[in-house]
């Protein structure tokens, strides 16, 4: 058997050596990581305890403050608004925005949201001003220029009985200046939001850029900190607490580096240090690796030599009982069992493909058995509950209708009395076979239970589920039946329920079994719809 020539052929061994590098560096990256986040996590700990105990608490006392704020001018809007009021004072709103101390502007507007003047800051009326303005005291509405402001507004009955509208924008800049003073950090922003995130006051009373919603972080009872990233350049902290009923939040927002400040320069130190003791510990496994690794050249081109599917050769003994020796000898050693065991697998293989085609037709065997009935080779409860998840699923993402109906067999305890359950079993199986060449191929039968059956028709409404239930009843009712040894034809009819599924599943059931009630008790051998409505 021929043997590599070691000085035929030169092997490089630069790949390997990068893999010891490579391993010794992911080892001391992981290590340091280690040892590096047991240092960084006890501070940044310490770092988000504080955050989370000052930002939620500056943001709640922040809110109260303007809470209180609003609510005073709010109280001075209705006390400069007093009745009597006539014409000559739609014409003093450039008096009462002088004499404000809580407002930017006014705007008079009547019961057809038409604005009948406006000084400073003039807000749009806003539509449907009767309605939309006794939901709450507190409204945002848009300017002419398209910012929405926070304001508030009192309604006026004229001497003549016309009733007019005030709406008073607050004013941003002093809001701004009041939750400013409430603000944990100077690089940080304090914000009256509305709850998609839409700034209404704050940094300057003149921000436009919205933030995440807060209605979707801070609860009633909680304001927890969070992160967000609501835009690739911008990552921040915020923590928000709303603002009393009127449907606004105060938000404090900071930008995550500012927040973390401390942290992110103590995690650049460590990150150094780490890669600096990496980088020694790279060039130091190096320089060993590649004093030692000479010997193993021609076991690497031996190994090259098997994965091209060569196995009659031998690496030649190189006479030491070091770990190299030993790791020759077992790789000629292996090249020979190699040998002997492909016929073993190539045999293991193919009894494995066997077992498994035998083993998948018997999975499908049995997945088939547990959604069939027996007796009547109908679908079974378990399979029509599971295709009903399915279509009520489907309905309500298409918006189509979908029925069901409740199909019982009348009188079928007396004909089980009259000609035994073996008679009552073939009763079924027939009354089976009818019904499933009546259907449609969209619907679903399965036997329900008993004696009941259940169809369930999606896309169909409930003149629809009238038509086939009708259709079921009159195919049965005019199919005669010989059970048992009577050698007699016998009639048998059936009770049919109507539903239509109206986003309840529970009431979508109960609805089709209170329709068939109604059916059995008007006499049978009738459909029934689950409002009451008989169809035969």
């Amino acid at each position: 058997m021929p043997e590599i020539d070691a000085q035929a052929e030169h092997v490089t061994v630069n790949s390997l050596v990068t893999r010891i590098v490579l391993m010794v560096f992911v080892g001391g990256f992981a290590s340091s990581m280690l040892v590096s986040w047991a240092a960084i996590k006890p501070s940044q700990e310490l770092i988000s305890q504080a955050i989370e105990e000052r930002y939620p608490e500056a943001a709640r006392q922040a809110a109260e403050r303007a809470a209180d704020w609003l609510a005073a001018g709010r109280a001075e809007l209705l006390q400069s608004t007093a009745p009597p009021w006539d014409r000559s004072r739609d014409l003093a709103l450039d008096d009462l925005l002088q004499e404000s101390h809580f407002f930017e502007g006014f705007a008079l507007c009547d019961d057809r949201t038409e604005t009948v003047r406006g000084v400073g800051s003039v807000p749009t009326c806003p539509p449907a001003t009767r309605d939309s303005l006794e939901e709450s005291e507190w409204i945002s509405t848009p300017l002419s220029n398209g910012v929405v402001v926070p304001a508030t507004w009192v309604r006026i009955t004229k001497k003549d009985e016309t009733s007019v509208f005030v709406i008073a924008v607050f004013d941003r800049e002093k809001l701004a200046s009041l939750l400013a003073g409430y603000t944990p950090h100077s690089d940080g922003a304090m914000l009256l939001t509305l709850g998609t995130g839409r700034v209404l006051a704050g940094n300057g009373s003149k921000t436009t850029i919205p933030i995440e919603p807060p209605e979707h972080g801070v609860g009633r009872q909680g304001n927890a900190v969070r992160e967000s990233s609501d835009v690739p350049w911008r990552h921040t902290v915020s923590a928000g607490h709303p603002l009393g009923d009127s449907g606004w939040y105060v938000v404090f927002e900071i930008p995550f580096g500012v927040a973390y400040a401390s942290l992110l320069v103590l995690i650049r130190r460590v990150l150094l240090i780490d890669l600096a003791a990496i980088l020694t510990l790279c060039v130091a496994a190096y320089r060993i690796t590649s004093s030692v690794l000479q010997p193993i050249e021609l076991l690497s081109h031996g190994a090259r030599r098997v994965a091209q599917g060569e196995f009659e050769f031998e690496i030649p003994d190189p006479g030491t009982r070091d770990e190299f020796g030993v790791l020759i000898g077992a790789f000629n050693r292996m090249l020979r069992r190699l040998r002997s065991y492909q016929d073993e697998i190539k045999d293991s293989n193919e009894n494995l493909r066997a077992h498994n085609v035998k083993l998948q037709q018997a999975n499908e065997l049995l997945e088939q058995l547990s959604i069939t009935d027996g007796l009547t080779k109908l679908h079974n409860h378990r399979f029509f509950q599971d295709q009903l998840t399915r279509e009520i699923r489907r309905t309500n993402r298409a918006s189509t209708p979908l029925s069901l109906l409740l199909v019982d067999i009348d009188d079928f305890k007396s004909l089980n009395d009259r000609f035994g359950h073996a008679a009552g079993d073939e009763l079924l199986h027939g009354l089976a076979l009818i019904m499933n060449a009546t259907v449609r191929s969209s619907d679903l039968l399965a036997r329900y239970g008993g004696e009941e059956f259940a169809v369930l028709a999606p896309g169909t409404d409930q003149e629809g589920a009238y038509q086939l239930a009708e259709k079921l009843r009159t195919a049965i009712a005019e199919s005669s039946f010989i059970l048992g040894n009577s050698m007699r034809i016998t009639k048998v009819t059936v009770s049919v329920g109507v539903a239509q599924f109206k986003g309840d599943r529970k009431k979508f059931f109960d609805d089709a079994d209170r329709a068939l009630y109604r059916a059995k008790a008007d006499g049978k051998n009738c459909v029934m719809a689950d409002d009451g409505t008989e169809l035969a």
